[in-house]
Formats: structure tokens, C-alpha cells, sequence
């Protein structure tokens, strides 16, 4: 999840609320090879990053837009035999997504700055 504070106008408010975010990510990785086992990689993308759960703490009511945004990657994948390996990658995206909320019954719009780092980890199977 993320959260968003106030910032300029809105900088009273301290934190906004929090939403939670799935982000699908498209990358063009590049693999290195001639590590043996250990199998790095780097890639940059795109995604389109959804929003659910929004709450809105301080604020009256928090309505943050779905949004596209890139992405950076590095990972390596580790070969344990000739099929199977497990897989660990960092991905940091970049999102500007725009967002309204009600303060003190005014609406009032916005950009939120929410670069959150994704880590994941996995399975790897090679035919």
C-alpha cells in the first residue's frame, strides 16, 4: 500500500489517507549471461497501476485516479539444476497519479508523487 500526505495547500492535513495498489508491469529485460547458476538481469518498463482500498484519513473523502507510470528492474535468477532455479528482482516505479479529495466540504484535486520499490520472489522453471 501507499500513503499519501499533503503537501503546499494541503500540508495541514499531514497524511491524507493510504491505498493499496496493484501494479502489473510490462519490462524489456536484459539477461546476462556466462555467470554459471546465478543469472542476472536488469529491465525497464511500463505499468498501469490500480488503486483499491482507498481510505482517507484526515481528509472527508480520497479518490485517487489509476495511472501509468514506468519502471526500472534488477533481479537474477539462481539455477538449482538444468530446469528449476528461484528468481529475486527489485522493481521501482515512478507514478504521478492524480487524486481528489474532500476537505472541510471543498473539493480539491491534485498529483500524488508515489514511487513505491516492489520485491518479489519466485520459482524459476527453464525448458
Amino acid at each position: 500500500y501507499a500513503n499519501i500526505y499533503g503537501e503546499g495547500t494541503i500540508s495541514g492535513l499531514g497524511k491524507i489517507g493510504k491505498v493499496w495498489v496493484l501494479p502489473p508491469t510490462l519490462t524489456l529485460q536484459y539477461h546476462f549471461t556466462d555467470f554459471g547458476a546465478f543469472k542476472p538481469y536488469v529491465g525497464a518498463g511500463v505499468n498501469y497501476t490500480i488503486f483499491y482500498n482507498q481510505d482517507a484519513g484526515s481528509a472527508e473523502a480520497l479518490h485517487v485516479k489509476n495511472t501509468f507510470g514506468g519502471a526500472l528492474q534488477v533481479g537474477f535468477d539462481y539455477m538449482l539444476d538444468q530446469h528449476w532455479g528461484v528468481n529475486f528482482d527489485v522493481k521501482k516505479l515512478f507514478l504521478e497519479p492524480k487524486f481528489d479529495v474532500t476537505v472541510g466540504g471543498t473539493n480539491l484535486t491534485g498529483k500524488a508523487k508515489l514511487n513505491p520499490w516492489l520485491i518479489g520472489t519466485g520459482v524459476t522453471y527453464r525448458f
